[in-house]
């Protein structure tokens, strides 16, 4: 087959799915969570608790498909904000561990969650503490400058601070094949960043600029989660490169390294643990059932959602919703 059919094939393929989207885009949908959580208990026996949350995939506002036909959950930021929200209400709540295996995020959604977290720990007065697992990179390091302390998993990979907006270009292959852009915008700025046109060297500085912008935020955070570690030192390894738990111990980004039980052990010596800090603490992570919850980050109703395939976003990853991402992506 021509490299000028397999194209209009894959276009084929793309619009027929498309089509089918919008004809089922009445029928009722499958997501939906409910508001209220259901606490569950994974150890311990003692009157106080330690919560649990996960912070777990890829860090977004959007909602998670689930499934095939897009059925799916509440989005991070709108579960976190809801699960801190549940349990500031709960007094025998203790300390929080976030439980991070993420490889970052969004720049935005990154930074929500790291400010529901400071004013979470500034009105609840609890020590919350960061788990690092497999992968507790870029975003997801920014949100653990939130917490009062790190602990890292042995062979966790953590570091790569930096801002990256991803992005191919397309042009010289489509005119190979003789498809052309037609896009008409009002000023010559207006498509930069497009992957179908080639890039000047005004755009790409007005785009470096944006990355140099957001990369100057994530370093005055981490400066200012990371106190003992010189601005020189920090200037010098936060250049988007990763790190071992040994390595991030060394450089002063963790402060310990162990298992879960060793995590809940140094959060119970913290100052601000108000608990028997020789007790059997209850471990609880918040769970739901079906229905929908509605906070600030997700107003969205179930029913707005509908049913949806997202194939076509899965077939063009690189697609014309250009983000700034705190994600480490190989």
């Amino acid at each position: 087959m021509s490299l000028r059919k397999h194209f209009f094939s894959v276009l084929t393929i793309v619009f027929s799915l498309t089509f089918l989207q919008s004809c089922i885009i009445g029928l009722p949908s499958l997501a939906g969570t409910k508001a209220d959580f259901e606490e569950k208990l994974i150890s311990g026996s003692d009157k106080d608790k330690i919560l649990i949350i996960p912070v777990e995939g890829v860090i977004s506002d959007e909602s998670r498909e689930s499934s095939l036909f897009g059925s799916g959950t509440e989005s991070m930021v709108a579960r976190i904000k809801e699960s801190l929200k549940f349990a500031e209400k709960d007094p025998n709540i203790q300390g929080v561990i976030l439980k991070i295996n993420s490889p970052g995020g969004t720049v935005t959604a990154s930074d929500i969650i790291y400010q529901e977290i400071q004013k979470f720990r500034i009105k609840k007065g609890i020590p919350v503490f960061s788990a690092f697992m497999d992968t507790a990179a870029s975003g997801a390091y920014y949100i653990a400058m939130s917490t009062d302390s790190i602990g890292a998993h042995p062979t966790t990979v953590t570091g790569s601070i930096g801002v990256i907006m991803q992005g191919i270009n397309v042009k010289e292959g489509l005119d190979k094949i003789g498809v052309k852009d037609q896009s008409i915008t009002s000023g010559s700025n207006k498509a930069m960043g497009s992957p179908l046109i080639e890039q000047s060297p005004e755009q790409k500085k007005i785009l470096q600029s944006i990355v140099d912008g957001l990369y100057d935020r994530f370093f005055q955070i981490v400066k200012k989660g990371r106190p003992n570690v010189s601005e020189a030192r920090l200037k010098e390894i936060c250049d988007g490169r990763i790190f071992t738990a040994e390595q991030a111990k060394k450089e002063g980004l963790v402060d310990f390294i162990g298992y879960f039980d060793d995590f809940q052990i140094q959060l119970m010596k913290h100052p601000k643990y108000g608990g028997h800090r020789d007790g059997n603490p209850r471990l609880i992570i918040y769970q739901r059932g079906r229905g929908k919850v509605e906070n600030i980050y997700q107003t969205m109703d179930s029913s707005e959602k509908q049913f949806q395939f997202g194939i076509v976003e899965k077939l063009f990853k690189q697609n014309s919703n250009a983000k700034f991402f705190y994600l480490w992506d190989l």
